[in-house]
């Protein structure tokens, strides 16, 4: 039975068990591993992840890595690791992880699924540095070693496989041996929830949550919540109710998978309702998405729903405004700023969707041409299955 390791740097919860496919490699046959290396590189998302409550998802393969001496049991171990997914960063716990691996004979293989419009460049070192001053002198210091260290080590961490969704991502793979054509995320939820059962009567709108405010992710790398409470929620929660009130039909908000607005003193959206766990099926069965730049957005292509893009004067202030611009323009929209005249907007207008550009941005951000259609999992586990055979029948040969 052939060996695979996960590498991973966010807490293994149910939710991304799935999204990881790691079922469908135990269903397969595979020797599965993961090794959540969260609370080496980001100690402070654990510390919360933990302290809140959250709930692991555990199997025999799972392993919590804590420090270096519980990794050198892992590299110990007498089965040899054909490959590892790496669905990491590059830190400086990660890279040393990943370099050990390579040196021990696995196949890295990354995915390129999270490509999204934007003008904003790798490169762009004038904005980062600006962004970099305004943070605290230790975020500072780390970014820039990480940012070092990543040149350093480029050369050595290669990947052999890229999985890649679409045009976009094949054109940022770089030198990787071989590609292996899927999709992302997205478009996986839309397989499972394409054919609805039963559609619902009522009409309303959909506001995508992204988090802003809260977002943990945010919190290990020390940069700063592009966005307050205070002023964010009654802007949002304004134009919730001006499109309402426009377009005849009710306003809902999709929570984003991570957000904890179920405190009883919190009341960010004023009683508009907050649906969990069902944002696909809340784009599929909608009258109209609001969003910012979630990649969830890419659910109102596939699902042929018009979308409203909004910003705030905070927003605007933050490499947010490029983002949301970025992803307006891929659309055919304009974006609208809900701290100014709403009352001036045109909100029947907002529902026209230019199919052109749907299709563009199917192909170039959500499908490969070509790609088969089953999970993205499914598509990787063909593709070793085969490369597996292939080894087994030369390893016959000789």
């Amino acid at each position: 039975m052939s060996k695979i390791v996960y590498l991973i740097e966010q807490p293994l919860d149910e939710r991304n068990y799935e999204r990881f496919g790691i079922q469908a490699w135990i269903d397969r046959g595979w020797d599965i591993e993961v090794w959540d290396l969260t609370p080496l590189s980001y100690p402070q998302l654990w510390q919360n992840y933990i302290e809140s409550g959250g709930k692991l998802k555990s199997f025999d393969g799972y392993y919590c890595m804590a420090s270096a001496t519980e990794l050198k049991h892992r590299y110990a171990e007498p089965e040899k690791i054909r490959y590892f997914i790496d669905l990491t960063g590059d830190h400086f716990y990660t890279i040393r992880v990943k370099m050990h691996l390579m040196k021990m004979g696995a196949t890295r293989c990354i995915h390129s699924l999270g490509s999204i419009p934007t003008s904003i460049k790798r490169s762009d070192l004038k904005g980062k540095i600006g962004k970099l001053f305004k943070n605290s002198p230790v975020t500072s210091c780390k970014w820039l070693s990480e940012v070092l260290l990543r040149k350093l080590t480029a050369t050595l961490i290669r990947p052999n496989l890229v999985v890649v969704s679409g045009n976009k991502s094949i054109q940022s793979i770089g030198c990787a041996t071989e590609l292996i054509k899927a999709h992302n995320f997205d478009y996986d939820t839309y397989l499972k929830i394409r054919n609805p059962v039963d559609v619902p009567v009522e009409r309303y709108a959909v506001f995508i949550d992204q988090y802003l405010c809260s977002h943990p992710d945010t919190v290990p790398e020390g940069w700063l919540y592009p966005a307050t409470p205070e002023k964010y929620f009654p802007s949002v929660c304004n134009a919730l109710r001006k499109i309402s009130d426009a377009l005849g039909i009710a306003p809902c908000v999709a929570a984003h998978p991570r957000a904890l607005y179920q405190h009883p003193d919190q009341n960010y959206f004023e009683g508009i309702a907050i649906k969990y766990g069902a944002t696909g099926e809340l784009i599929r069965d909608c009258s109209v998405v609001v969003t910012h730049y979630s990649t969830a957005t890419q659910l109102a292509v596939l699902f042929g729903k018009p979308v409203i893009f909004i910003t705030t004067d905070e927003l605007d202030a933050t490499e947010c405004r490029t983002f949301i611009a970025d992803f307006a323009m891929a659309f055919g929209k304009t974006v609208i700023n809900i701290d100014r005249d709403l009352d001036k907007v045109d909100w029947e207008k907002e529902l026209c969707v230019d199919m052109g550009k749907y299709a563009s941005y199917r192909n170039e951000y959500i499908k490969t041409d070509g790609s088969s259609e089953k999970p993205i999992w499914d598509i990787v586990i063909d593709y070793m299955d085969k490369q597996e055979s292939v080894r087994s029948t030369v390893s016959s040969a000789c």
